[in-house]
């Protein structure tokens, strides 16, 4: 007869049963999750560890959040509560870090996220096209920039039904820069402005002229 020990008594009936009750569930998502810029391409991440999570999983992209671990690039899988990141354009992109946890029963269903970069504001870039060429939300090109000075040069040098032709482009151009660089669109609507005036009553004292 088999005899089974239960504490410190024998007990000689074979067919008593020990149920161990074993809790076994996924870990909760990393808590307190942050990004901060050290240096000009760095930054550090630091969270606490989700509730009986082994470890720590954080994936990137700059196309929006990871939708699972295995999207996006890998930045951090450890047990660890910090990590340094470098090498990011953070001028040009916003980077999106989503952080699971996991242990020997699986992945957590939720996450921990959060995002870095100056592109998140500004994810389009309106454009412009005027008289082929191009004015983006970037501002005014040197080459923009020289146009328009070959623009003012001419409404001031050329004749007066020239510089009012001229003078309306400069002034339809400040119009649809306004959207793009107020610092710059200003000026022109400005300057576009007063140049039209003087046009016109230069045309119309030529016209008395010619009529006396």
């Amino acid at each position: 007869m088999l005899g089974l020990c239960v504490g410190g008594v024998l007990a000689a009936d074979p067919t008593v049963t020990v149920t161990v009750a074993i809790w076994a569930t996924v870990p909760n998502p990393p808590s307190n999750f942050e990004i901060t810029q050290t240096a000009l391409h760095g930054v550090n991440i630091t969270w606490d560890m989700g509730t009986a999570a082994n470890i720590t999983i954080i994936r990137v992209s700059t196309d929006g959040y990871p939708f699972s671990i295995f999207d996006g690039n890998s930045t951090y899988s450890g047990n660890g509560t910090w990590v340094a990141v470098d090498d990011l354009d953070l001028n040009t992109y916003t980077y999106y870090f989503r952080a699971w946890s996991q242990n020997e029963y699986g992945t957590s269903t939720g996450y921990a996220q959060d995002s870095i970069g100056n592109a998140a504001e500004d994810d389009t870039t309106t454009t412009f096209t005027i008289t082929g060429f191009s004015l983006t939300g970037d501002g005014f090109g040197i080459v923009e920039m020289l146009l328009v000075v070959a623009f003012l040069g001419f409404a001031i040098w050329k004749k007066s039904w020239i510089r009012v032709i001229l003078s309306i482009c400069v002034i339809i151009w400040g119009a649809f820069a306004m959207p793009i660089d107020a610092k710059i669109a200003g000026p022109l609507l400005a300057i576009g402005s007063i140049l039209f005036i003087v046009g016109i009553m230069n045309l119309i004292g030529q016209q008395r002229v010619q009529e006396v």
